[in-house]
């Protein structure tokens, strides 16, 4: 779930392809993935999510999930009461 997310949110660079993410190691509570970009001008770096900004990860997915499965939206994170929990993965992605 993690690799997909950063796929869908990481570029190298201004380059608008989709990197792939897998993740290499994992160790003191944060996940390294390696991201490779298959554009023209290749570029390869690493990503380091914490074990914080995975569980605000998987508890959006899963709120979403089932927010559709009951027919009406999600709960935005400031609605929740967890405005830092699911917006610290967004903005670490973006540095």
């Amino acid at each position: 779930m993690v690799s997909t997310h950063l796929e869908q949110t990481e570029r190298h660079g201004r380059c608008q392809l989709q990197p792939y993410a897998y993740e290499v190691e994992h160790m003191h509570g944060v996940h390294r993935f390696q991201m490779d970009c298959s554009g023209w001008h290749a570029g390869r770096w690493t990503k380091d999510v914490t074990a914080s900004e995975v569980a605000a990860l998987v508890r959006a997915f899963f709120d979403a999930a089932l927010a559709a499965q009951d027919g009406r939206l999600p709960a935005t994170p400031r609605e929740r009461g967890d405005r830092h929990a699911a917006t610290s993965l967004n903005r670490a992605s973006r540095a």
